[in-house]
């Protein structure tokens, strides 16, 4: 099953790589400014459901010329799922997730290694993420940049989708009156499974191996015995699991995920839930407090999430080295049969500069 959800990726990749094309748009307001993507056309003529359906990449482009200033802050990113042709907003559940990453991989933000390769990640719940005031991560204006965006469509219908993903990235040069004093890293965490299955599938946009970043989840390759390589979550696991029916709540040290580089403090939080997800949470295990409660509603009269929770603030909330975490979510399955799940937790994180 693995093998053959591979081959559909890269039979998408190659269909794709000719068609996707997107148009870029900059705008600016007083000392901000608004850079606009629109994808390429997304047909949806069948039900595709979690990293099944039409994507394409933006690649290597910059938020600023060569002229502008040296150093670009990202304040937020909204993205709206529109008809292919008239750009008029339609239903957000056709939109699986989208990431905004540097290009190649290449993460490291003045040679600083814990920083992500990934800037943001949106998915259906949560198409728009604005950190909180007099906070950002600055990004140099001329590092190419790659976004990819990913539809999805969880319900039979009888005529198909031609949409577009349109969005928008929030940025203000450093050197402007109101630019952010107050810089965040993002991490990831991730509630893994062990799936032996036939249902298990992984979590990558292509085939995996030449860009991990573009998938729903940050992977690492590993060696297998037989010479061959595959990306796959530490310890053997999955963030990509099989629900059976029922109530069900499951969990994962995330300490080793965390991989702190000093205590600090969350300012903004979000996650990445499929349906039938009640709620997710951050446990400090030493304390035996909950750091963090976000909750995921459905939609009522179809299949999909219809939003996720965010966490805000300005004062943030302290997570400390020493302190062991935990994540945990909840599924509460009421379909007549197995259902995917993931929960991705998404942190920003006070940074020191």
């Amino acid at each position: 099953m693995l093998r053959r959800r591979q081959l559909i990726w890269l039979g998408t990749a190659a269909v794709l790589a000719g068609s996707a094309a997107y148009s870029l748009t900059k705008h600016t307001s007083a000392h901000y400014s608004t850079l606009t993507l629109v994808s390429a056309g997304y047909r949806l003529d069948k039900v595709y459901h979690s990293m099944e359906g039409p994507w394409s990449v933006q690649s290597g482009f910059q938020l600023a010329t060569t002229a502008s200033p040296a150093r670009m802050w990202l304040t937020g990113i909204d993205t709206q799922v529109v008809d292919a042709k008239s750009e008029a907003p339609v239903s957000q559940e056709f939109f699986c997730h989208s990431n905004l990453s540097f290009a190649n991989n290449g993460g490291s933000r003045d040679g600083k290694t814990y920083i992500d390769s990934r800037l943001f990640t949106l998915a259906p719940g949560r198409t728009s993420i604005e950190l909180p005031p007099g906070f950002g991560m600055p990004v140099p204006a001329d590092a190419p940049l790659d976004y990819l965006t990913m539809s999805l469509n969880l319900n039979p219908r009888t005529e198909p989708m031609n949409i577009r993903m349109r969005t928008q990235l929030h940025t203000i040069a450093a050197d402007q009156p109101g630019a952010p004093t107050k810089t965040l890293f993002r991490r990831a965490l991730y509630v893994l499974q062990r799936e032996n299955g036939p249902e298990h599938k992984s979590c990558n946009a292509k085939s995996g191996v030449d860009r991990p970043d573009l998938g729903c989840g940050e992977w690492t390759k590993v060696n297998l015995p037989n010479g061959s390589t595959m990306l796959m979550p530490s310890e053997g696991m999955t963030n990509h699991w099989t629900v059976p029916q029922g109530d069900h709540i499951y969990t994962s040290d995330i300490t080793p995920q965390l991989n702190l580089p000093f205590d600090t403090s969350v300012h903004y939080a979000t996650i990445h839930v499929h349906p039938f997800a009640r709620w997710m949470e951050l446990r400090d295990l030493t304390t035996g407090q909950t750091a963090l409660h976000l909750t995921s509603q459905d939609w009522p009269d179809r299949i999909g999430v219809a939003h996720v929770d965010e966490f805000k603030s300005i004062d943030g909330i302290p997570i400390l080295r020493s302190h062991h975490y935990e994540l945990a979510v909840e599924y509460n399955n009421t379909s007549d049969s197995t259902t995917d799940a993931m929960a991705i937790l998404y942190l920003y994180l006070r940074d020191k500069i």
